[in-house]
């Protein structure tokens, strides 16, 4: 009974094993054509912050260019993968972009319909070290 019972154990975890659950993993922007149909050339950047989000990657060698991308592997299937690449011309205001999304503006848009993203001006607080420094050169001048 014993080498029945163990050969029945054996089996049963090696059945068990391939029966894993694989998880979807999603990494990126998630982008859709409503948000990329929102995008007008002439946005400044933060108008285009406030639509898309932050963007996934900034390159330092090319500030003026933004690239959002999103991947998706559902269940350890094969990965899809979606970029969208921002430009902006040297005023930082949207110039162009490509990838796998292109705006479908409406035909016949009227007027009502627009939606106009006005971004208030960030206000730059000072951080803790420039009061700290502040502070400092109250006391000794």
């Amino acid at each position: 009974m014993g080498k029945h019972l163990i050969l029945i154990t054996s089996f049963a975890s090696l059945v068990l094993t391939g029966c894993a659950y694989k998880i979807d993993v999603q990494q990126g922007n998630v982008i859709t054509q409503k948000q990329v149909n929102q995008l007008r050339p002439g946005m400044t950047p933060d108008q285009v912050r406030y639509v898309l989000g932050t963007p996934l990657l900034r390159d330092p060698f090319h500030p003026r260019r933004w690239d959002y991308v999103y991947s998706l592997q559902e269940g350890g299937g094969s990965r899809q993968m979606q970029y969208l690449t921002l430009l902006f011309d040297a005023d930082q205001t949207l110039k162009g972009l490509h990838g796998d999304f292109r705006p479908h503006p409406k035909a016949g848009l009227e007027a009502s319909e627009v939606t106009t993203v006005e971004v208030p001006p960030r206000k730059i607080e000072k951080g803790i070290f420039e009061l700290l420094g502040d502070l400092v050169k109250n006391l000794f001048s």
